[in-house]
């Protein structure tokens, strides 16, 4: 990895304590530990990156330049919630140019159509839910997944007037209804394989309880005539609840599926460049200290942003202060096993898509070794002396769920709110933000 590093000119960098702090010992004739010097020398920006920026060797431009991936195109789904936002900043405050990386944003709106572009080569960074994961791991694409969207909102939803109160469980025997419900959800979806978890754990049973109708997005949100129940992801809920005001919450599928997305790279890039991979975690976690420091302004920029053309400005703000303002900023980091997140949890969901035909092979511990790179986050935590969380930041200490094994007991970011950052064991050495030092406590 490359040792060259760039200044960023509009990074607004704090003057380094360095000088008065060797100063000061001099004069009471004592010298700094080594490791102190090392902490006092950073300077940060003002949303605490450290500076100078660490750019990419030459030579790994180069081999961009040689494969065709130059500009690097890192696509992103302008309607998500979380990686929406992160990677608007990415673009918006150049993040990868400021480390040597040329790029360019396409915007893409589903999996299929990302993996569409990611599988042939056209992308080199993609950004979906974990389906569209195990679908590049099915086609054997080196992939690497350096970071995760976790634990976003997803509900099951009712008519205002529907005569459903309590959860699913409601359907069992046609007690309430009298008649089979009818569920919308996109067939291979998220929202259906919350369906699927929940109907075997509450012992519902499709063609008896319930009939599938699939429906996309676009008309699920629009809670249409016919359809007792929809299932549906963020902001979507938020849209229909909030601004809409066409449905109610009727139970969340985040009770019996746990919901994660990633962001995927080429695997070639660990072999001829992976201070590349790099600088794209680096500029992930950067993203979100921008987001944490600027709201508003993050806000404001977004809604003006030509992707956010017809969304409330409201919806876009509330979404944005759940996934993105609020968690921790280590939210993103992609856990190989903790607590079984995310391996022994990808695998049994994976394994109930299987059973239910939507999937066509049973997914495994070693496939998910085959894309899980955390090594990259990683790095970045220990450039800016944070820790690896112990637990996955979107779950109440103590939680005393076991994954595979729903119903879940609460959690979530939007469960969490505001949380302290850095608080308790967040820190392995000083770091600053917004003007402020803060020491390992």
């Amino acid at each position: 990895m490359s040792d060259r590093q760039v200044s960023d000119p509009d990074g607004g960098m704090f003057l380094g304590r360095r000088r008065v702090l060797q100063g000061a010992a001099a004069a009471a004739g004592v010298s700094l530990l080594p490791g102190a010097v090392r902490a006092q020398r950073t300077q940060f920006t003002e949303w605490g990156w450290p500076q100078p920026y660490t750019a990419v060797a030459p030579k790994s431009v180069e081999w961009l330049k040689a494969k065709g991936w130059w500009p690097l195109k890192v696509a992103w789904n302008p309607l998500w919630s979380d990686g929406n936002v992160l990677i608007f900043i990415m673009r918006k405050y150049s993040l990868l140019q400021k480390r040597g990386v040329e790029a360019e944003f396409p915007q893409i709106l589903t999996a299929g159509v990302m993996n569409e572009a990611f599988v042939p080569g056209n992308l080199q960074i993609a950004q979906a839910g974990s389906l569209g994961l195990l679908r590049v791991i099915d086609l054997k694409v080196p992939t690497a997944a350096v970071a995760c969207y976790p634990a976003q909102r997803q509900a099951f939803l009712v008519p205002l007037e529907s005569p459903l109160k309590d959860s699913l469980a409601d359907l069992k025997g046609q007690k309430v209804l009298k008649r089979p419900a009818v569920v919308g959800v996109t067939i291979g979806s998220t929202n259906h394989l919350g369906l699927l978890i929940a109907a075997r754990t509450l012992g519902i049973k499709e063609g008896e309880d319930f009939i599938i109708k699939n429906l996309g997005p676009g008309d699920i949100i629009t809670m249409p005539k016919g359809i007792d129940i929809v299932g549906i992801w963020e902001p979507n809920v938020l849209m229909m609840t909030d601004q809409l005001k066409n449905a109610r919450i009727l139970e969340l599928i985040d009770r019996y599926e746990i919901f994660n997305g990633y962001s995927y790279i080429r695997g070639e890039l660990e072999m001829g460049a992976p201070d590349v991979i790099q600088a794209y975690a680096d500029a992930l976690v950067e993203a979100r200290l921008i987001a944490r420091l600027r709201p508003d302004a993050v806000v404001q920029e977004l809604i003006a942003d030509p992707s956010q053309r017809g969304r409330d400005a409201a919806l876009v703000r509330h979404d944005a202060e759940i996934y993105v303002f609020n968690p921790k900023p280590t939210i993103n980091y992609p856990f190989e096993n903790v607590k079984g997140f995310w391996t022994d949890l990808e695998v049994f969901q994976a394994g109930v898509m299987n059973d239910a035909g939507i999937l066509k092979r049973r997914y495994t511990a070693n496939d998910m070794a085959s894309v899980l790179r955390p090594r990259y986050l990683a790095a970045t935590f220990e450039k800016l002396g944070w820790n690896i969380p112990k637990t996955p930041p979107f779950l109440p200490p103590g939680w005393p769920g076991t994954v595979g094994k729903p119903p879940y007991p609460p959690y979530g970011t939007m469960l969490m709110g505001r949380q302290e950052f850095p608080g308790p064991g967040d820190l392995a050495r000083e770091w600053t933000f917004a003007g402020k030092s803060y020491a390992p406590t």
